[in-house]
């Protein structure tokens, strides 16, 4: 196999992956807007709320790092709001770091205040991304 053709087979599998990939997150991205429609919240594929900040150091992980926020339901309970999104954050040291992701829940009163306890539900491994979300929404209110 020349350079060349070497070059052309890994542009087409790298553009390949690309197009997967959006499609993939596509998709995520439906259905969770149509889960958020369904529990009459709202959907954002980002941090709207700046919400990092304030859950990173609440993370039942000892070490969590660089957290980002992403794929973000949000909406009244009560005179509460509810939030649940994803979580990424890195693990471990310098040499063995890992970039994980958990799905989160939390809810704040309407009416913030910066010391007010925030306790993080955090979803079980081992489903989907969508399947935690669900299992979040029963645990904190049960949907008929």
């Amino acid at each position: 196999m020349s350079p060349t053709e070497f070059l052309v087979l890994v542009v087409i599998l790298t553009v390949g992956v690309s197009v997967v990939t959006r499609m993939l997150d596509r998709h995520r991205r439906g259905a969770l807007r149509r889960l958020a429609s369904a529990w009459h919240m709202h959907y954002t594929p980002f941090d709207r709320f700046r919400l990092a900040a304030r859950v990173a150091p609440r993370l039942p992980v000892p070490g969590a790092a660089a957290v980002r926020v992403k794929d973000l339901i949000y909406g009244l309970e009560g005179d509460h709001l509810r939030y649940i999104f994803v979580a990424e954050y890195t693990t471990g040291t310098i040499a063995a770091e890992h970039r994980r992701e958990s799905v989160v829940s939390f809810a704040e009163p309407r009416e913030r205040r910066d010391d007010a306890p925030v306790e993080l539900l955090v979803a079980p491994g081992g489903m989907g991304v969508v399947q935690q979300y669900e299992h979040l929404r029963k645990r904190v209110a049960p949907v008929e």
